[in-house]
This record gives structure tokens, sequence and C-alpha cells, in this order.
């Protein structure tokens, strides 16, 4: 079995790219030299030291710069001459992300397809290429694929796959000295929505393959306020069944504690994009689960005082009270920070992700982008920073 370094020292603070809309390696570039470099500017410590960055490569981009050695070295150059390094990389969304109905379709393909196993393949690659020393890298992707469309006799070829990616990652690494792990972000009603699911697969799969080393997971903070449990508690599974955390996505849900909130939530936070599957959530424990945010005319059939909702829409981490007798559901992202706290070395990566920004009711918005960016860099890194 591949023997991995044990990880050492503060773990890296970044945002996730995938709040940017572009398809282009143009477009990456453009958020880099203009919304990023600002939060650049205006956060501490970065004047002389490069800045820390998540890509989100979609498969295009990836397939383009991967296939053209100098339009790649090109991409790299502009980046790090701009002040940047990748520390990580999202290669969960496949295509196109932002401004028209992505849905369930942000689930395909899964890992039974082998068009999911190239893109990882071909991400993994140029993250390699960017990978600052010391760091260990991670990329993180879906998690097998959205249960309901799941094949039946999925388990086979998705192991195959997975596999296939865990040995490309060990080649990097006796190749170059690249430490890359790929995570699988578990998200409500996918093949491993709950830490126990992947659990059973990685114990059942994984745990003595030769490459297991390379995969674990990408845990993010807003799913799991969606199962209900006891906050850290998914997290505190994880450990003790010894799977590697490979990345941490730092985010917040929504809470509507009251039939009024509810009525709100329903009327300000449709949107045709992306999927916000709702849960309604009593002694923590799921009562019922909706795939979408249910529409306002049918809130009168599902409403339910006794217990709260909780609605995966990333909001800024930064916020707490919302408007309306809404309330962000950060219970889980700071019980998980306070444990970074106490173990830096738990997990090398803290990723800031709050994609959907731009579908956020005005209200919630701030007077720019860059500006939301920074305020929830400076809340994670007080979060980090607290006396224990």
């Amino acid at each position: 079995m591949t023997k991995i370094p044990a990880l050492s020292g503060q773990p890296v603070l970044c945002h996730c790219m995938n709040v940017f809309p572009g398809t282009t390696p143009q477009a990456k570039l453009t958020a880099l030299c203009g919304c990023l470099t600002e939060v650049k500017n205006r956060l501490p410590g970065f004047a002389n030291r490069p800045f820390p960055v998540g890509l989100w490569l979609d498969a295009a981009t990836a397939a383009t710069l991967r296939r053209d050695d100098d339009a790649w070295e090109a991409w790299a150059s502009q980046l790090r001459a701009a002040g940047f390094e990748a520390v990580t990389a999202n290669a969960f969304p496949y295509g196109r992300f932002h401004d028209e109905p992505v849905k369930t379709s942000v689930y395909h393909p899964d890992w039974t397809c082998p068009e999911r196993r190239d893109y990882t393949i071909a991400v993994a690659d140029l993250l390699a290429n960017l990978l600052p020393p010391n760091t260990i890298g991670s990329i993180s992707t879906l998690p097998a694929g959205y249960r309901r469309h799941f094949p039946a006799a999925g388990e086979k070829p998705m192991l195959a796959n997975i596999l296939t990616v865990a040995e490309h990652l060990a080649k990097i690494y006796q190749q170059t000295g690249k430490i890359i792990r790929l995570g699988f972000e578990m998200e409500p009603d996918c093949l491993w929505e709950d830490p126990a699911e992947f659990a059973d697969f990685y114990q059942r799969r994984l745990r003595f393959h030769e490459y297991a080393g390379f995969l674990g997971v990408c845990y993010d903070t807003c799913h799991q306020e969606l199962l209900g449990h006891q906050p850290g508690a998914g997290l505190n599974l994880l450990i003790d069944q010894d799977i590697p955390i490979t990345k941490i996505q730092l985010s917040a849900a929504i809470r509507a504690p009251s039939l009024a909130a509810q009525q709100f939530l329903c009327q300000n936070f449709q949107d045709s994009v992306y999927l916000h599957q709702t849960r309604l959530i009593r002694n923590h424990t799921v009562i019922q689960a909706w795939e979408d945010l249910p529409l306002p005319n049918d809130l009168a059939s599902q409403a339910d005082t006794d217990g709260e909702w909780r609605c995966h829409f990333h909001v800024p981490i930064f916020l707490d009270n919302l408007t309306g007798g809404l309330m962000a559901a950060n219970a889980e992202l700071k019980a998980v920070l306070a444990a970074v706290r106490k173990t830096p070395s738990l997990c090398p990566t803290l990723e800031i992700e709050t994609y959907s920004y731009n579908v956020l009711p005005e209200f919630l918005q701030c007077e720019s982008l860059a500006d939301c960016l920074v305020k929830e860099a400076q809340f994670a890194q007080a979060q980090i920073d607290a006396p224990q």
C-alpha cells in the first residue's frame, strides 16, 4: 500500500472558484485578475506571497488546457504572475454551472461513466503542475451519483473508475512527489449523503486497496446540516474510522424554524439554476425530505410547525440571522472549525464555497462579490484563530 506522509502544519484557507461562471480558460483568468485580485489585495499577508485558490476547471476547460502544452504553459504562467497558487480543485460540476438550469444535471456524468474518470484525471494532471511545494492537494468530486438516477448495477463500473483515478494519483506522486487526494463530497439525495454511507463503502471496497491513501472525503458543512445530526458528528465518525479528510468545504445552509419563515423561504429563494434540497428536521432526525425547495403554492400541504426546515442553499458564511425569520444553519461549520482549531493537522485545505451567491436574493448580497469573499475569509480566519 502506498504510504502517504502524515499531515503537519496549519490548513490552507482559500475560496472555491466555482462562484465564477466562466467555462473557458480566459474566463478563469478574468476572474483571477479581477475579483480575486481585489480580494487578495484587501486581505492582509499576501503582498509578498501567493494567494491560494481552489480551482474549478469544467471538463471543456480542462480538456482544452491539457491537450495544448503551449496554451497550458501560458495560462499557468499568467496565474502565477497574477500572484495566485492552486492548492485544490473542484471537479464536481462537469459542465456549465451558472446562468442556466443545472438542477440534477450537476450529477452527470456519474462515477459509472468513463467521462467522469477521464475528467478527474485531466484535472489531476493540471493541478499537479500548479501545486506548490510541500502542499497536499485535493480534488473534490460528486458522491458517486444522484441516488434516483444511479444504475442498479452501478457499483462495479464505479469502483473500477475510482480505482483507475487512484492509481493515476499514485503515479503522479511517484513521478513528481506531489500528493493529490480525491475526496467524495457527500450531498443530499446522492448515493452517499451521510458519512456513514460513504464509510461503509470505504471499508468494504477501498480500505485495503494499494491506493486507498489517495481516496477520502471532501466534507461540506452545508450538506451535513441537512442530515440533522449533532454538529460535528459526521466528522467524528470519519475520524474514528480513519477515513482521510481530503478537504473541508466551509458553507452554510438556511434554517426556517417557523411557518412564517418557511413561507418567506418559499417565496423569496426560488431559482431555476440549482437544486435546493429541503428537509424537515425534528430532534436531530429527518422527518420529511423534498428534492427541491417547495413552491409557495404547495406550502399549505408541506408546512409543519413542529420542527424546522433546513434548505441546501449556500449563504455567505459570515451571516447568522438572515431576514423573514430565517437563520443561517451554521452549527456544523462552527463545530468543524473548532475541531480544526484544536487539531490543525486534521485537514490540509479549508475551502470557502458559496457558489450560489449570484442567485441569492438581493437583500442577502453584499455591495460586490469581492466584498462578500473578503468578509467570508475574515470570518473563517477569525474562527480558526479564536482562543481554545
